[in-house]
């Protein structure tokens, strides 16, 4: 079964992220690595989840026909190799004839942890117009296709299509103090999912997502706090969160 949700996502980054190099301009690239620790119970809400030590990467750039964004998260390292779980997305933005519309796609997928591989893709609409020095706000509307182990006694499979997203990312480049810090947004509404998935999580729609605050300092170093909120996602029935803290570099 992992080695068909492999595939899948292979193919899906093939499709959407494919396009030929020469006919690209390269605006601006940007990456980091960086490495933490979060707590489950911690936040507004107790998940009794535990502590999670984790190691994340992502990558970016900016076209002038459009942007593209990855991130990989590797979780409970402080767990035997069977306890951990591993993150992956890709998304991008294209735009549609030089427009500040685009068409978008994401995918998004958790492999290897206890609850069981998850996979999901994304097809839709966005906007990038709301851009400038001191930060943006890029958003999506987009049908949501799921490749997912769940299988329901009553619903059968959750793999399929799987209602809709409405999402965005965004952040705000200030100074305080004399140090520059960021304050970043991803948010992500699932709705109308299907009755399998819904089961899953407790719910025919859920919410996803993380709020950052950044201090970047010397020179390339950064530290960041994140707040990370869902409602009926992960497996948890309800509203849940965590704190994250992190310590990374920027390339």
């Amino acid at each position: 079964m992992k080695d068909i949700h492999f595939k899948k996502a292979l193919l899906t980054l093939s499709i959407l992220f494919a396009c030929p190099a020469h006919a690209l301009e390269l605006k601006t690239s940007y990456g980091s690595i960086n490495a933490g620790y979060a707590n489950w119970n911690t936040g507004f809400e107790n998940t009794h989840r535990g502590e999670v030590w984790k190691a994340t990467a992502d990558f970016g750039a900016i076209f002038d026909k459009g942007e593209f964004y990855s991130f990989y998260e590797s979780n409970v390292l402080n767990h035997a190799v069977e306890g951990r779980n591993h993150v992956l997305s890709a998304q991008t933005h294209i735009r549609l004839f030089d427009s500040d519309f685009s068409f978008m796609g994401k995918l998004y997928g958790q492999f290897e942890n206890t609850w069981g591989d998850e996979l999901n893709m994304m097809y839709g609409l966005g906007y990038l117009g709301w851009s400038g020095p001191s930060g943006f706000f890029k958003p999506y509307v987009a049908l949501h296709n799921l490749s997912n182990d769940y299988v329901s006694i009553k619903y059968g499979q959750a793999t399929g299509l799987n209602g809709y997203v409405v999402g965005w990312t965004s952040a705000w480049f200030f100074d305080l103090w004399g140090e520059k810090m960021v304050l970043s947004d991803w948010n992500e509404f699932e709705l109308d999912r299907n009755d399998a998935y819904a089961e899953q999580q407790h719910s025919k729609n859920g919410i996803n997502g993380g709020l950052t605050l950044t201090w970047k300092f010397y020179p390339h170093f950064k530290a960041s706090t994140t707040w990370r909120y869902f409602d009926n996602k992960l497996g948890y029935d309800g509203f849940g969160d965590q704190l994250i803290y992190m310590l990374g570099y920027d390339f």
